[in-house]
Formats: structure tokens, C-alpha cells, sequence
């Protein structure tokens, strides 16, 4: 469970998240804290603790990873379900109207 606090950062990830959001590109999550820190008084380490978290109860999904400057693992990029779910049907559209032309 979120305690209070955790609950105001969690709406606020979920809206950096939506806003960060694209179908190309989904946020990390130093580009949420980012966004966060400029906008709101949101401390780091409360969104570092946050997210997973959140991920833990499917508030966030991690929709894939990218190589990001200063870190040698890939970053996990995150997104909401609903995000991945309708980029998912974006493709799906996409594959099905491919084979209906190819075959």
C-alpha cells in the first residue's frame, strides 16, 4: 500500500507518464524525475522508491528498454497499461491490414 505522500507522487508519475508518453518512445525513469523535479517540489529518491512500486501493482508496465547516456545497462522505459495496451492494437491493426493486402 502507498502511504499518503506516496499516493500524490504516484498521480503525479502517472501524469509525467502520460504526458512523456509517446508510441515511439516511452519515458525512463530519469526523464520522469526530470519532469517531476522541474514541475513539482517531488523529491528524487521519492520517485526512485515510487515506481517500483507502482510497477508491483500494475500502475506502471515497462513497455521496453533503450540505451541512455552515462549508464551501461539499457534504462527501462515505463508507460501505463492502457498506453501499451493501445499501441499493441495500433500494431495489431497495422499487421492484420498487411496479410489482408498479401494474401
Amino acid at each position: 500500500r502507498y502511504s499518503l505522500g506516496q499516493e500524490a507522487a504516484a498521480q503525479a508519475i502517472e501524469q509525467a507518464v502520460e504526458q512523456l508518453w509517446t508510441p515511439e518512445r516511452s519515458p525512463t525513469l530519469a526523464e520522469i524525475a526530470a519532469h517531476l523535479m522541474a514541475s513539482a517540489p517531488v523529491a528524487f529518491n521519492a520517485i526512485r522508491n515510487t515506481v517500483p512500486k507502482m510497477k508491483r501493482y500494475g500502475r506502471l508496465v515497462i513497455c521496453g528498454q533503450r540505451k541512455v547516456p552515462r549508464r551501461n545497462r539499457p534504462a527501462a522505459e515505463y508507460a501505463l497499461p492502457h498506453q501499451v495496451h493501445a499501441a499493441n492494437e495500433a500494431d495489431f491493426v497495422g499487421l492484420s491490414q498487411a496479410m489482408q493486402l498479401w494474401g
